[in-house]
C-alpha cells in the first residue's frame, strides 16, 4: 500500500521535474520475476527511482552496505527490498568483503519469484561513458539458476539512461528497454567453465546497455558531442522529418564522434575547432543554433518587439506574484542539496525528494495563513490555492521569454551591436553543416 502510494508520488514529481520523460519499450515488461532489471548509472538514487516506476510489480533493490547507517533506516530500506552489497569502503581496514549472505539473500529473492534491480557499473557519475560492468549480476543469475537446476527461469532486461542534463530541473531524460536476456542460454558456457560463463554473461550485459545508451570515449569527445548536438540536432531533425526518433539521432552523432576521431584525425579537428568556435559565438548571443538568422523584414521585427513588451510588461505582475509565492520552495531543495553533499551526481535526486515534501507543506502553509488572515469564500480561496503551482510555472515560462527576449535583441542589434560576430556566427553554421552533413554521409556509407 505504502509502496504503490510513494510510486504514484514519484511519478507526479518526475514529471514535474522532467520537461520531457520519453520511454522506448523494445518489449512488453514483464510484470513477475524471477527477473534481473540492469541498468547504466550516471545519477545516483535518480536511476532507481525512474526504473522502479516503469514496473508494475515491487522492485528490489540491491544498495551499497554504506547507506545502512541505523536500525530506523535499516528497517526503511528492509521494507523497500533493498540488499546491501559490501565494497572495501564499506568495511574496516583489513577487514575481509564477506558478500556470501548477499548472493543467499539474492537467489532466495529470486526463488520468490520477484524482480530485481541492480546497476552493475557499481558506481555512479555524470559522464557519457559506460564504465567497466562489474560481474556481480551474472554471477547472482548464473547461481540462482544453477541452484535451482537451471529451471527457475531467471530472465535479465536491460535498461539504458540517458539525461540531457542530469542535475537540471526541467531537462529531459530518455529511457531505452531492450530485449531480455535468458540466463540459461548461458547453462552451457557455465557449467563448462563457470569463470567463462559469467565473463560471456557479463559480455551480453554490457553489450545490450551499450546499444541503449549514449557513451564517448573521452572527456574530450564528450564536451564535443553536446557542443555539436546543440548546433546540428535540430538541423538534423527538421531534415530527417524524424522527432519521434530523437535518442537515436543523437547517439549517431556520439558514436560519429567516435568514429571520426579514429579514422579522419585531421578532419575531426578541424570541425571541433569550427564546433568549438560556433558554441562560443552562441554563448555570445546567448541563443540556440536555429535563432541565429536575423529577420528582413522591419516590420515583422518591430512587431514582435512591440508585442514582446507588451507581454513582458503586462505579465510582469504575475511575474512578481509567482516569484513571491514560490521562490522559497523553489529555491530550498537546491540550497539544501548543496549543503548535504558537494557531489553533483547527488543533486538532482536530492532535489527532487525534497521537492515533494517542501511544496506541499509549503503551500498548505501558504493556503492555511491565507485563510486565516482573510475572510474569503471557498471559490476565491480554492483559485488562490490553484494560483501557487500555476504561477510557480509561468515565472519558469516568463523566465525564460525574457532571456529569449535579451537574445532577440542581441541578434536584431537593438542592443550591443556585434554585426561582425552575427556575420561569423552565420558563417559558421553554414560551414558547419555542410560539414557534418558530409561526415554524417561517410559514417552511415562505412555501416
Amino acid at each position: 500500500m505504502i509502496y504503490n502510494f510513494l510510486k504514484i508520488v514519484v511519478k507526479v514529481a518526475l514529471r514535474i521535474f522532467f520537461r520531457k520523460v520519453s520511454i522506448h519499450k523494445a518489449i512488453e515488461l514483464p510484470t513477475s520475476g524471477p527477473l534481473i532489471i540492469v541498468g547504466n548509472h550516471p545519477n545516483t538514487f535518480m536511476d532507481p527511482l525512474i526504473l522502479a516506476t516503469l514496473f508494475k510489480q515491487r522492485v528490489g533493490f540491491l544498495g551499497n552496505a554504506s547507506i545502512f547507517v541505523n536500525s530506523v533506516v535499516n528497517a526503511i530500506f528492509a521494507y523497500f527490498r533493498v540488499i546491501p552489497v559490501y565494497r572495501d569502503k564499506d568495511v574496516a581496514p583489513g577487514e575481509k568483503i564477506d558478500n556470501e549472505k548477499t548472493f543467499r539473500d539474492c537467489y532466495k529473492f529470486l526463488e520468490g519469484n520477484n524482480s530485481l534491480m541492480l546497476f552493475p557499473e557499481g558506481t555512479s557519475y555524470h559522464e557519457l561513458k559506460l564504465r567497466k560492468i562489474k560481474t556481480g549480476g551474472a554471477r547472482i543469475a548464473l547461481s540462482a539458476e544453477q541452484k535451482n537446476g537451471f529451471d527457475l527461469g531467471v530472465k535479465i532486461i536491460p535498461i539504458g539512461l540517458y539525461y540531457s542534463n542530469p542535475s537540471k530541473f526541467r531537462s529531459k531524460i530518455y529511457v531505452n528497454t531492450g530485449d531480455l536476456i535468458d540466463v540459461k542460454d548461458f547453462k552451457e558456457a557455465y557449467e563448462k567453465d563457470e569463470i567463462a560463463g559469467v565473463q560471456a554473461l557479463t559480455q551480453k550485459i554490457r553489450e545490450s546497455l551499450e546499444s541503449l545508451t549514449i557513451t564517448t570515449e573521452d572527456k574530450e569527445q564528450e564536451d564535443l558531442f553536446f557542443k555539436v548536438k546543440r548546433i546540428y540536432k535540430d538541423q538534423l531533425v527538421k531534415k530527417l522529418n524524424s522527432k519521434e526518433q530523437e535518442f537515436e539521432l543523437t547517439k549517431e552523432i556520439a558514436n560519429a564522434i567516435q568514429y571520426f576521431k579514429v579514422t579522419f584525425p585531421n578532419k575531426f579537428d578541424a570541425i571541433k575547432e569550427k564546433v568549438d568556435r560556433c558554441s562560443q559565438l552562441l554563448d555570445e548571443f546567448q541563443t540556440t543554433a536555429n535563432r541565429t538568422r536575423p529577420l528582413q523584414s522591419r516590420l515583422k521585427k518591430f512587431g514582435i518587439l512591440l508585442s514582446g513588451s507588451f507581454y513582458l510588461i503586462a505579465g510582469f505582475p504575475i511575474y512578481l506574484y509567482g516569484l513571491i509565492q514560490n521562490l522559497l520552495p523553489f529555491r530550498a531543495p537546491y540550497w539544501l542539496a548543496k549543503k548535504f553533499t558537494k557531489e553533483v551526481e547527488y543533486y538532482a535526486p536530492i532535489m527532487m525528494s525534497l521537492g515533494i515534501v517542501i511544496f506541499p507543506a509549503y503551500y498548505a502553509l501558504s493556503f492555511y495563513l491565507f485563510d486565516t488572515n482573510f475572510s474569503v469564500d471557498p471559490v476565491i480561496l480554492s483559485l488562490y490555492f490553484a494560483s501557487l503551482p500555476l504561477s510557480g510555472y509561468y515565472v519558469l515560462h516568463y523566465y525564460n521569454f525574457f532571456r529569449s527576449g535579451l537574445s532577440f535583441l542581441k541578434i536584431h542589434n537593438f542592443i550591443d551591436p556585434k554585426k561582425d560576430l552575427l556575420k561569423e556566427l552565420e558563417e559558421l553554421k553554414v560551414s558547419i553543416f555542410e560539414e557534418l552533413d558530409q561526415a554524417r554521409d561517410i559514417y552511415l556509407k562505412r555501416l
